[in-house]
């Protein structure tokens, strides 16, 4: 009964349309007819599938006449609920999650009327008693989307109305007390434009905004611009006395070029009153961007920041940020400028980008102490240094590979820079000259002979911050060039020994050498003495004070190359030593040594025949010398320097040592190895060459972890065979086994406690689940409950505390003791804590030092989420620094701010 009244509804309709035409019953979802022939007209979506049904339901388009008033296109409309076709007023009504589709338009409501006479649509949404929307109308046309209360709209002229709409252009939510809207249609060159009254924009995306600029009349045009009439800043629901006489609002999708609003503003008694990241944003390119922005105060400080990102896929990607401050400060109550630079430059290529050459690294550099003077956080303020590094990587067919290189270091407490530019190297694959190219039978140990070589040119500038782009920085440039050839080649002795033959030549270019030579004129000081009744007066020579010659230093340009040679060979073999326990949890020990000895010789570079070392005399009444060397002015890192030691031939010792336990676990009934110590080494040599004090010291280091490698401990140790000078401290030629009766003696010793644990892995740990980053995350994973575990600790995850522990023990000359003293005991945390879902508390450093009895540069923010505002507060007592702030989110309307707070150029602990 019920497909028969749907069979003459349908034929119903479609002889109100001037169709005659066997169709198939409706379904709730179906199209109206449209011009287009080519398209399936009403019902035909809805056609049944099968050989029978469409024999039955088959329709002869090109005999169908079509009205003039027809659609260019079909309407398909769709509802969960029903539908009811209204033949008298030609009507179709959808209800419960009704749909229309019509071209690029999406209209969806809880109920839509269309009425295929005036082509005009209307949608109607209902609340429940809760007040809770049920089916809001909305509307959406190619890239436009909005909501709105009820909703008309004709499909010939694109025409609408829209009553309480809210839609969102580029991060800008709009909402209307009514709008007109005015659709493109098939023009693509024309834009969706809505003309709109009492309406409101905000970054808020609630239907009632917490804040905005309201005004009573707006034209938006789709992707390109909002302009609004005499408008005022609105904040809950209450008009501000802040008026606008008209504004316009960019609203193209990508990017564009356009003014940055200061997001910030203060007043400083040392600056006066000032904008803060006031700018431009310049859109350079598909791949580039540019970003300037300023900070600007009364008194003559500025800031000025500029930051560009690219990249271009599956080549590189990358950022540099330059900035530049000059701020005031007062000596004696005297104005003076301080200027400081920054630069921040990181690039990156794309793995597939080039098989041989790759381009990348970061460089960090600044000037003047610029990131402590401008940036009051506990990471600024506390690190101690910077560094860069950007390398040019060529790999060749060949084995070959050419590396240059830019890098620097800087330290900011001591304000010393480095810089290493440029810097080539270039280098060779380990090569094996003697190797046939088809092997055929075993290999001959000749084979195994390894050639590689390494030449390394560098050029090097050592300055302080202010004076590192100088004249004088780049006269006291040093520079040479490296060259180091190596060989070496390893087979096994009586199959359990390994031996190991080698033998090396370097070469270094220096073009910077130093002559030194003895000026023996006297500079003599008096003193001028009175006698007691101060009648005569004697001019007494102060021999303290008084040169009796100098040596005057001058420096040599030209080629001169150091070289150096160097053979030995060495033999290792490694031990195993097991003991087994049956019961207990200790089920055995595992003890690897790993025994090395060798021998090295090395020629006595301080003879005058090899022409490195020099003698002058530096005194008038001692004949004696000064050696010293020509290279002494030119030292490179990394770079060697003739030895002093004479003549070496060394006979070298070493033992390496691994401890592992097993341990049986109750838990599972598993045994499980654990490292007692990663590696505990004792080092030595015997030099035949020395005329006295042949042996070295002993030389003890090892390392371990406890806890599942939350602590780490480390440990050293220097013995000496031989007895010393109590009053110097230097070794003398005697045994301590001779002098002291005991065969070594324990000249120094130190040791090292380091802990640097999260809450969460602390409370792991107790639990006993194993607290190694890797396992945790695995553990996390399997158990997606155990994340969800609430508990007082739970707040305190992110929360990380490090402890650092170390004590050293040397000779102390002046009281002729053994002096312990504690050389770096701290304790710091950091991390954030999320009290609730809204209230953050962060700590940039919290620590105490107790070497120095003090708190260690606590930094304090607290953060408060308010939906479309946030609000915060810092503090930093040890500069004297604190700041209030309750703002909008960032986004368009992010300038909308008040904020109140001490800065570091009115703080106790600022810099001037």
């Amino acid at each position: 009964m019920k497909a028969k009244i749907n069979i003459i509804l349908s034929l119903l309709v479609l002889t109100t349309l001037g169709v005659s035409a066997q169709v198939s019953p409706l379904s709730k979802s179906d199209s109206l007819f449209a011009k287009n022939k080519a398209r399936p007209p009403f019902g035909v979506d809805s056609l049944p599938s099968g050989p029978a049904a469409r024999a039955n339901a088959q329709i002869n388009w090109d005999s169908v006449k079509l009205s003039p008033d027809a659609l260019e296109e079909k309407v398909a409309y769709k509802a969960a609920d029903s539908m009811f076709f209204d033949l008298k007023n030609k009507q179709i009504h959808l209800y419960g999650q009704a749909e229309v589709n019509y071209q690029q338009m999406t209209m969806t409501a809880d109920y839509i009327v269309i009425d295929w006479v005036e082509n005009i649509m209307t949608a109607d949404g209902r609340k429940d008693p809760q007040g809770k929307w049920i089916g809001k109308p909305t509307f959406k046309e190619g890239d436009q989307t909005f909501s709105a209360s009820k909703l008309r709209y004709n499909f010939k002229t694109y025409k609408g109305i829209i009553y309480d709409a809210q839609t969102t252009f580029d991060g800008m939510n709009v909402v209307s007390r009514k709008g007109k809207f005015f659709g493109a249609g098939e023009d693509t060159t024309a834009h969706n434009t809505i003309y709109s009254k009492s309406a409101i924009f905000s970054t808020c995306d609630l239907e009632e905004p917490h804040f905005g600029i309201r005004s009573n009349k707006q034209k938006i045009i789709q992707d390109k611009v909002a302009v609004v009439g005499p408008s005022n800043i609105e904040i809950g629901g209450v008009p501000t006395p802040i008026w606008l006489p008209f504004g316009f609002f960019p609203l193209k999708i990508g990017k564009s070029t356009g003014l940055i609003f200061p997001n910030n503003y203060e007043y400083s008694d040392q600056w006066g009153f000032g904008l803060k990241r006031v700018g431009w944003y310049f859109p350079v390119s598909d791949i580039m961007d540019l970003t300037v922005t300023g900070d600007v105060y009364m008194k003559g400080t500025f800031r000025v920041d500029a930051s560009s990102n690219y990249a271009k896929r599956y080549k590189y990607r990358g950022g540099l940020a330059l900035g530049f401050a000059y701020q005031r400060g007062e000596v004696e109550g005297k104005p003076v400028y301080d200027p400081s630079f920054n630069i921040n430059w990181r690039h990156t290529q794309d793995a597939k980008a080039h098989p041989y050459r790759n381009f990348g690294g970061n460089i960090t550099m600044q000037t003047n102490n610029y990131r402590q003077a401008n940036n009051p956080d506990a990471n600024s303020q506390l690190q101690s240094s910077i560094s860069s590094n950007m390398n040019l990587t060529q790999r060749f067919d060949k084995p070959f590979d050419l590396t240059a290189s830019f890098n620097h270091s800087q330290n900011t407490q001591t304000r010393q820079v480095t810089v290493n530019f440029p810097t080539i190297n270039f280098q060779t694959q380990t090569l094996y000259p003697f190797k046939r190219r088809l092997q055929t039978g075993k290999e001959r140990f000749y084979e195994k002979i390894q050639l590689r070589y390494t030449g390394e040119a560098k050029n090097t500038f050592t300055a302080t911050d202010t004076t590192l782009f100088t004249k004088q920085t780049l006269d006291d440039a040093k520079y040479g060039v490296r060259h180091n050839l190596t060989t070496a080649t390893s087979f096994n002795l009586l199959k359990y020994f390994t031996f190991t033959p080698s033998a090396s030549y370097k070469e270094v270019w220096y073009f910077k050498t130093l002559d030194k030579t003895f000026d023996p004129t006297i500079q003599a000081v008096f003193d001028t003495v009175y006698n007691e009744d101060s009648t005569e007066i004697l001019e007494v020579l102060d021999s303290a004070r008084t040169k009796f010659g100098q040596v005057v230093e001058m420096e040599n340009f030209g080629l001169k190359p150091f070289r150096q040679y160097n053979a030995g060979m060495s033999m290792s073999t490694k031990v195993f030593g097991t003991l087994l326990f049956k019961k207990g949890k200790l089920r055995g020990i595992r003890h690897v040594l790993t025994p090395t000895f060798g021998f090295s010789f090395t020629p006595d570079y301080t003879n005058p025949d090899w022409g490195y070392f020099k003698y002058v005399q530096t005194d008038l009444r001692d004949d004696e010398k000064m050696r010293y060397s020509i290279y002494e002015n030119n030292r490179l890192s990394g770079f060697d320097q003739p030895a002093t030691g004479g003549r070496q031939m060394l006979l070298t010792y070493g033992f390496a040592n691994l401890l592992e336990a097993k341990l049986f676990s109750k838990r599972d009934s598993t045994l499980k190895n654990v490292k007692l110590f990663n590696s505990i080494s004792v080092n030595g040599n015997y030099n035949f060459a020395a005329d006295s004090l042949n042996w070295s010291t002993v030389t003890i280091s090892g390392n371990t972890n406890f806890f599942n490698n939350i602590t780490s401990f480390r440990f050293g140790a220097t013995l000496d065979p031989y007895d010393f000078n109590r009053k110097t401290g230097a070794r003398i030629n005697k045994y301590n086994l001779d002098t002291n009766g005991k065969l070594l003696r324990l000249t120094t010793w130190n040791f090292n406690f380091s802990t640097n644990i999260t809450v969460k892995r602390l409370r792991d740990f107790i639990k006993g689940i194993n607290t190694d980053e890797v396992v945790a995350n695995q553990t996390d994973q399997e158990n997606p409950n155990a994340s969800q575990e609430q508990d007082l600790l739970s707040i305190f995850e992110n929360f990380r505390i490090a402890h650092n522990f170390t004590v050293t023990q040397r000779y102390d000359t002046k009281s002729q003791k053994d002096t312990i003293l504690i050389s770096t005991h701290t304790l710091s945390s950091s991390g954030s804590i999320k009290l609730t879902d809204n209230w953050n508390v962060t700590v940039g450093n919290f620590g105490y030092d107790f070497q120095s009895k003090r708190i260690t540069y606590p930094d304090f923010s607290f953060s408060r989420d308010l939906h479309c505002w946030e609000m915060g507060v810092s503090w930093r007592p040890y500069l004297g620094t604190y700041s209030f702030f309750i703002r909008v989110k960032p986004g368009k309307l992010d300038f909308i701010s008040i904020p109140y707070g001490k800065g570091q150029q009115d703080g106790f602990g600022g810099r001037f």
